[in-house]
Order: structure tokens, then C-alpha cells, then sequence
């Protein structure tokens, strides 16, 4: 008895049906594995910031510094000197450096340099989440940064805290332990100055000339947006334009000559004084 077997041609609508099911389903798997990495992204950025505010209650209401000694010993990071950025006032809180790295970054290496503090050096400057600094935590000198009181926001909600990170000296989505605020030059502070290296050691500019463009240190890295989360504790995904809202982001054609137009709309913004009142 010769037994029925599939012919050529239903082999064929068979193969081509499976082949236009997985045409189609592939990109929903991809979006959902996208999806899944960005919450994981926010969900790590939110308890990051709410480690900072937890630190801020044990710390007379004062935000986590951008870091607590010298820019050139941390860059440089030899273990004989212990100098730390915002990373390690927030460990206790945490309790995993792990959280530091960003599920959405395409970059794969984690580890800056040889020696035994080379781990330690890329978790304290290359975080992949960056402090709104300019705002909370700007430099007092080349070798200090100051605290801002988590009280004294004058709009919590509208306040950034972290973002997504990069290196500004990087054209890949490494990490950075700060964040550039849009518009951020050429705004009247304090202490009006930025640092960088000379070849003979770290000098102080005017922050009217910046070195790298505005938003450098801000990752976009689902290509169009950023999560992010404010003074209060909250935590959502921003597009670029609503990042920078109250700036001219976008119609400057020179990325470090944009300005904040509007300090209301402003999202980085700590207290009136950083306008003159």
C-alpha cells in the first residue's frame, strides 16, 4: 500500500507561509527585547536616583557631590588616594555597581586601562548614568564640586537629576559620570568656570567656551530619547526636544551657542538664581 506523502507545492506554501509569519514576527521580537531593556534602564536610573535622595535625607538634605576630590586624582585613579564621584556616595543606598550600567548600551567593554583599580575607575568616572551637575553639584574649583540641598529645588518635579550618559571625548555610547544640560552655556553661576586639561595641569575657563557641544554627555540610545529622572524620585523617557524644552535646541547651528529662552519651560534649572532672580 504506497503511503500519501506532501507534494512539492505544498511543501512550498508551507515554507513560505513560516517565512512570512517570522518576516513578520522577528521585529516584534526585537521591539520587545528594545522594550525590556529600556524599562530595565529607567528602572536602574530611578533607583539610582533614589539612592541619591536617600543619601540627601543622612546628609542634612545635601545632594550626592559630583565628586569629592581632585578631577585629576580620579581620573587617574592609582589607589593611594581615595577620591570619589557621585558613584560611591550612592553605593551604600545600592549596593551594586552593576546597576551602573546601562542594559541598553551596544558597547561591551567595562574595563578602562590594566591594574587592579582599573574595575574601579571605569564604575567611578564611567557610569553609564550622568549627574545633572551643572545644576546640583557645579565646580567650586578644579578640585572640588559643591552640594546643593534636595530642599531647596525650587520645582522637584521639574528638576533633572540623572540621565542616560557619554563620554563627550567618545563617538561610542560609553558612559560618563555626568550629564551636559542643553543650554547649559553660557548661564551666569557662581562660580562661571569649567575645567580642563592644559598639558601642564587642570586650569579653570570661562564657561563661555565650552569644549564639547551642549548635549555630549546626554545618550539617546534608543536613537531619540533618554530616561530620566527628576528631584522627586520619578522617572520617565524623554525625547530629546522635551529634554531641552526652553532652549532653541535644534534651530542653532552652532550646538554650543544655544541659549534657554524660556527658564519656566526649563527641566535643568535648580532656582531662579541661576537667571540673576
Amino acid at each position: 500500500m504506497q503511503k500519501k506523502a506532501f507534494t512539492l507545492i505544498e511543501l512550498l506554501v508551507v515554507i513560505a507561509i513560516i517565512a512570512i509569519l517570522a518576516a513578520i514576527l522577528f521585529p516584534v521580537f526585537a521591539q520587545a527585547k528594545v522594550a525590556a531593556k529600556k524599562a530595565s534602564s529607567l528602572s536602574n536610573n530611578k533607583q539610582i536616583a533614589l539612592a541619591g535622595l536617600m543619601y540627601s535625607n543622612d546628609s542634612d538634605d545635601g545632594l550626592p557631590m559630583m565628586m569629592n576630590g581632585p578631577w585629576a586624582k580620579i581620573a587617574s585613579y592609582d589607589g593611594t588616594n581615595r577620591y570619589d564621584t557621585w558613584v560611591w556616595s550612592v553605593q551604600p543606598y545600592i549596593k551594586s555597581l552593576q546597576m551602573m550600567k546601562d542594559p541598553m548600551t551596544s558597547d561591551s567593554r567595562d574595563i578602562f586601562g590594566s591594574g587592579p583599580y582599573a574595575w574601579f575607575r571605569n564604575q567611578n568616572i564611567f557610569p553609564y548614568y550622568g549627574l545633572n551637575y551643572l545644576f546640583l553639584s557645579p565646580w567650586v574649583d578644579c578640585d572640588h564640586s559643591e552640594s546643593k540641598s534636595s530642599a531647596g529645588a525650587s520645582e522637584p518635579a521639574g528638576t533633572v537629576f540623572f540621565t542616560q550618559s557619554r563620554h563627550p571625548n567618545y563617538t561610542s555610547q560609553l558612559g560618563y559620570f555626568t550629564a551636559t544640560a542643553p543650554g547649559m552655556y553660557p548661564i551666569i553661576l557662581p562660580h562661571p568656570t569649567y575645567c580642563i586639561w592644559t598639558g601642564a595641569g587642570w586650569s579653570q575657563k570661562p564657561s563661555t567656551s565650552p569644549t564639547v557641544p551642549y548635549t555630549a554627555e546626554i545618550a539617546l540610545r534608543d536613537g531619540s530619547s533618554t530616561t530620566t529622572t527628576f528631584l522627586d524620585g520619578h522617572a520617565k523617557s524623554m525625547k530629546a526636544d522635551a529634554l531641552a524644552a526652553g532652549t532653541d535646541y535644534g534651530t542653532s547651528t552652532d550646538p554650543t551657542a544655544t541659549v534657554i529662552l524660556d527658564k519656566e519651560k526649563y527641566l535643568w534649572n535648580y532656582d531662579d538664581n541661576y537667571f540673576g532672580g
